[in-house]
């Protein structure tokens, strides 16, 4: 696995390097963050929140105007800056393996998404309220992946390709198969923790399963009549 911090982790260090939030401030987001990710938003209060920072329910009035501030506060440098960051710093672990398989590409990326949601379950659990909620982090959610990053994985889809180790289809079309199938898996296991039991190992198993399978040029293939859409 990618060495990497947790969401939470990541999120307070990235306070303590912002000049333009005080340390009070900084206390009361780390905290709501932490009790979000532990309760839920809807469970939480305010009182609670100044408690857990070390600080009056009006002091916290006095830097935010609500519960609902907070959160905005909270979410914009994790789906501007944060998530996205991690996120392609995993990418980057994937494609310097410079994996020369299908297989070998497959599990590493989805070892990599897997231990991810994991180690950052409840982080996650509010990010996805808030995605399906807010437009503006929809948005940015959906854009996270950096250009440099995937022109990487371009490369890597085009060279598996020429080894005869990848299905010749729009590398577009792959993206957003695998895209669609760990975003999947991730909805529910963040949001519905209680339907999905399997292990961290499990899940490797079946979707890399599912997805060198499906992208093996040597499987066998549906003939459609494409005139008939």
């Amino acid at each position: 696995m990618s060495e990497i911090e947790t969401i939470q982790a990541y999120y307070a260090a990235s306070l303590g390097k912002d000049g333009r939030i005080t340390r009070t401030q900084r206390q009361i987001l780390a905290a709501a963050l932490d009790l979000f990710s532990e309760k839920g938003y809807e469970e939480v209060g305010t009182r609670e929140i100044a408690e857990r920072a070390g600080v009056a329910e009006g002091t916290l009035f006095h830097n935010f105007v609500n519960k609902n501030g907070i959160l905005d506060a909270i979410m914009q440098p994790i789906v501007k800056n944060i998530l996205p960051t991690m996120l392609n710093t995993l990418d980057q672990a994937v494609l310097d393996k410079d994996s020369d398989t299908l297989e070998s590409f497959v599990v590493a990326l989805v070892q990599d998404r897997v231990d991810f949601v994991a180690r950052n379950q409840a982080s996650l659990a509010v990010i996805l309220s808030q995605f399906f909620n807010n437009a503006a982090d929809r948005a940015a959610v959906l854009g996270m992946v950096s250009p440099t990053i995937l022109a990487q994985a371009n490369q890597a889809m085009d060279r598996l390709k020429a080894a005869g180790e990848l299905v010749d289809w729009p590398n577009r079309m792959i993206l957003q198969l695998v895209f669609s199938t760990l975003g999947g898996y991730v909805v529910e296991k963040v949001l519905y923790p209680q339907v999905d039991r399997l292990t961290s190992q499990q899940a490797t198993r079946y979707l890399s399963d599912f997805l060198v399978n499906g992208l093996n040029p040597r499987r066998i293939p549906l003939h459609v009549d494409e005139t008939s859409f």
